[in-house]
């Protein structure tokens, strides 16, 4: 096998020095911390996302909580049918409009979305703590400035 960056002389070390390439192993061990607090409460990253954006918007639909977790719709369809089974949270057919449905959590899936909630907090400390008060501020500012600008370019 040759390589083929030779030519060009590109190392490793290039790459793994490449804003893209930090991004995302930064964000692989961010969502590898965030999956241990969430394995001990029986939930996948998907479901965590869907419960907690139900929870925090009773009454939101399929389309909004893919919207909002930046999630494929399968992969979010996968999750709610999975939240469903476990009576976390409830579909229900508005009156007004019978071509989608509404979920909410029922008072399991509310007990269940705090404790998710305050495990990921502990995640959000853990990282403050790394980075210190300043640093994390600075972070979120350069991550929404990112976000901002792709979603501007339209990707």
């Amino acid at each position: 096998m040759t390589n083929t960056f030779s030519k060009d002389a590109i190392t490793q070390q290039d790459i793994a020095d490449r804003i893209t390439f930090r991004l995302h192993t930064a964000s692989r061990l961010v969502q590898q911390l965030s999956q241990q607090k969430l394995k001990a409460l029986e939930l996948s990253q998907a479901q965590w996302r869907a419960l907690s954006a139900i929870c925090s918007q009773p009454g939101t639909t399929l389309q909004q909580l893919t919207a909002f977790a930046q999630i494929s719709q399968p992969l979010m369809s996968q999750a709610v049918k999975s939240l469903e089974e476990r009576a976390l949270i409830e579909r229900r057919t508005p009156e007004r409009d019978k071509r989608s449905s509404v979920l909410n959590a029922t008072d399991s899936g509310k007990a269940l979305g705090q404790r998710a909630y305050a495990a990921m907090m502990e995640v959000e400390t853990e990282l403050k703590t790394i980075l210190g008060e300043s640093d994390a501020t600075q972070l979120n500012t350069l991550l929404d400035a990112i976000s901002d600008s792709l979603k501007k370019m339209g990707r």
